[in-house]
């Protein structure tokens, strides 16, 4: 059943402390790639994706956020701000994030990611949210399983690599949630579609032994309970740069610098 998304949150509180020490002074995800800061790409990106509505959900060092960004009115958008403490996990900011969805599925995105879909071709995001259900889906890597870069966070077995024109949408159940021994596996790319069951499921998950909540880990327990969402892989001539080190940052302003 198709529908439109018009909000989103970006995750942008983490420490950057792989970046210190000018990430003491300036958040990471305001490190210039090519013109723009890395969060004014995202913003861009979301913008052509039709959202009008953005809560960001940032940590209270990151004032020049709010302060570079303002109200959203330069960008025809509503911006909002929330403060989150440092230290809490990946899935904080989406359960920070319920009262404002009103119930409404949204996009969640990490801010010190940059993707870029190859030329000639829509924008990732733009072919989640055409292919995304309301309850759950993102945009995935799909790596072989003996070359899965460091720090990629997995969430199953995959079919095959993504060598076609235009990989298509899977529908990822229980069945692919354990990985050993599968080739190929999918990795998530930092763009979700969440729709309200994602609370719940983030209430009912226990967090890590860090005292961090995983998004991930509601997801991989929501799917073990018999749902499933849409897992939609990047072409492999679209561009993602995981931002929160130096090498990716350098390989990012390299790609994409003018």
């Amino acid at each position: 059943m198709s529908r439109t998304i018009t909000k989103a949150v970006v995750a942008a509180g983490g420490a950057g402390t792989k970046m210190a020490p000018i990430t003491r002074i300036l958040p990471k995800e305001l490190l210039p790639v090519g013109r723009l800061p890395i969060l004014e790409h995202l913003v861009n990106d979301l913008r052509e994706a039709e959202i009008t509505d953005l809560l960001f959900v940032i940590s209270a060092r990151k004032a020049q956020i709010p302060g570079y960004f303002g109200s959203g009115a330069e960008y025809g958008m509503d911006f909002s701000y929330r403060v989150q403490d440092d230290g809490a996990g990946p899935g904080a900011p989406v359960l920070a994030a319920e009262r404002w969805a009103e119930g409404r599925p949204f996009v969640f995105a990490f801010g010190d990611n940059l993707i870029r879909g190859a030329a000639g071709t829509a924008a990732p995001l733009q072919r989640l949210i055409g292919a995304a259900p309301a309850d759950l889906g993102l945009l995935t890597r799909v790596f072989r399983s003996d070359s899965i870069p460091a720090h990629e966070t997995l969430l199953g077995a995959a079919d095959g690599p993504t060598d076609r024109p235009g990989p298509e949408a899977v529908v990822f159940g229980k069945d692919r949630l354990d990985h050993t021994g599968a080739p190929w596996v999918h990795a998530c790319a930092a763009r979700w579609v969440l729709g309200p069951v994602i609370f719940d499921a983030l209430r009912d998950c226990p967090p890590r032994p860090n005292g961090e909540l995983y998004l991930i880990d509601a997801v991989r327990r929501w799917i073990s309970a018999g749902n499933t969402l849409t897992a939609l892989p990047l072409r492999p001539d679209d561009l993602r740069f995981n931002c929160d080190n130096w090498e990716t940052y350098h390989d990012a302003v390299a790609a994409l610098s003018p």
